[in-house]
């Protein structure tokens, strides 16, 4: 899909709280010690500095995310997330914070960032499922044919059949959000902000086990640019009848 030309007069605005509906693909990726380095392609170069600032990155079990959202308050949209680990703050605190976001939305990319400081661009997406249950994911830069992200995830034989009811909120805060503020990109969507934002999401749905498997030639599902060139855990998890509720952020100037 290519996106025209816009500017911020074109945009809606839909603040939080926001409630979607969909399905993602979740894929584990081993944890980071917290002195090893981000891996390439852990956020964009223009949004580092802020991303890597504030608190200590004290490593933990990272994720990728995929996201088809069916509703949500600025209509459908897909989406690609990082999360490389967890921050520990002067307050004792813990949170992830996304440090690589993409999106199918300008609509989506301002108002995550205007609400929540989630560092959201603009991308291509190519999301098929085929007649056995496999489904390819592919995201590229606009303009591009050339994928930076790409994935496939098959049913798993017996486990993929059985699809268990459940919530992040068993679990408390663990899944909180604190996210920086951030810098404007050239892009008129791509907006600064200017204190902390933190929250927990909530997603719930019906979870089933997939394998997953990376599709660029080196082995990894990003190239190192545009996403980070990992290579996630071999099982993924699907969640279907996803709803996600995206609340009102704790905003502070300072942690």
């Amino acid at each position: 899909m290519s996106l025209s030309p816009t500017t911020m007069t074109d945009i809606p605005i839909a603040p939080a709280p926001w409630n979607l509906k969909g399905r993602s693909w979740i894929f584990p990726v081993s944890p980071l010690s917290a002195k090893t380095s981000f891996p390439a392609g852990w956020c964009s170069p223009f949004q580092a500095e802020a991303l890597a600032s504030g608190g200590e990155f004290i490593g933990g079990l990272g994720l990728i995310q995929v996201v088809s959202y069916s509703d949500s308050p600025v209509g459908p949209y897909d989406e690609l997330i990082y999360v490389p680990g967890r921050w520990k703050y002067p307050n004792g605190s813990k949170g992830f914070r996304i440090t690589q976001i993409y999106v199918s939305s300008k609509a989506s990319t301002l108002n995550g960032r205007k609400n929540w400081n989630i560092p959201k661009q603009v991308a291509n997406f190519e999301i098929n499922t085929s007649s056995d249950g496999t489904t390819n994911i592919s995201v590229s830069h606009t303009g591009s044919s050339t994928p930076f992200f790409q994935a496939s995830v098959q049913p798993i034989t017996l486990l993929s059949s059985l699809a268990i009811r459940s919530s992040t909120s068993i679990l408390g805060s663990y899944f909180s959000l604190m996210q920086p503020p951030l810098p404007a990109g050239t892009e008129p969507e791509v907006v600064e902000t200017t204190e902390w934002a933190s929250l927990t999401p909530v997603l719930r749905g019906a979870t089933s086990l997939r394998k997953a498997t990376p599709g660029l030639s080196s082995g990894k599902v990003g190239d190192g640019l545009g996403f980070p060139a990992v290579a996630p855990w071999s099982v993924a998890f699907l969640m279907e009848d996803l709803d996600i509720e995206f609340g009102v952020p704790t905003m502070q100037k300072e942690i």
